[in-house]
């Protein structure tokens, strides 16, 4: 029998975070929140001739894909690095 909105509201009726609920919880919320959006996940396109890569996948209950481009980039060293970044993620 699947839950309802109503039962649970009853039982978490009397249960209140505010005697659990530290700085450090919020911080780390608000750290997670961020991520998702941050440079080192989503980088903007570039076109200027690199290649783009649409990864996917499916099953019964969905279909996701990433749309991601090559990018080279520079170590403090100089060694010169290619990888996969990912621009745009997509799921139903």
């Amino acid at each position: 029998m699947p839950y309802t909105k109503n039962s649970y509201r009853r039982t978490l009726r009397g249960f209140k975070l505010h005697n659990l609920w530290a700085e450090k919880h919020t911080r780390a919320f608000l750290d997670l929140k961020a991520v998702p959006v941050s440079k080192p996940i989503l980088q903007a396109p570039q076109y200027d001739g690199s290649n783009f890569v649409v990864t996917s996948d499916g099953c019964m209950e969905g279909f996701a894909a990433v749309l991601s481009q090559r990018v080279h980039t520079q170590n403090p060293s100089g060694k010169w690095t290619e990888r996969l970044h990912p621009i745009a993620f997509a799921s139903k």
